[in-house]
């Protein structure tokens, strides 16, 4: 999201800092600009997934979708469970 914001200070101080510069040897002109990216939509997603623990290590919690049927596998030893 900063890139667009960031793209145009940086555009706007290149021709601040070329103001003026242009004599009869040099010429200093800026054509056309610098494309920035249009600010993206934030990614979501549905809420459609529950968290289950297994019996055997309950400190890391498998994470399944609500319409489905075990059974599950532990993710830390592979022991399978039924919710």
């Amino acid at each position: 999201m900063a890139i667009p914001a960031a793209t145009r200070e940086v555009e706007q101080g290149l021709r601040d800092a070329f103001k003026g510069a242009s004599s009869k040897p040099v010429k200093v002109d800026f054509k056309g600009g610098i494309d920035a990216p249009d600010v993206q939509a934030p990614l979501t997603e549905p809420d459609d997934m529950v968290i289950v623990t297994s019996p055997c290590h309950s400190y890391e919690p498998v994470k399944i979708p609500e319409d489905t049927s075990g059974p599950y596998r532990c993710l830390v030893c592979g022991q399978a469970f039924v919710v």
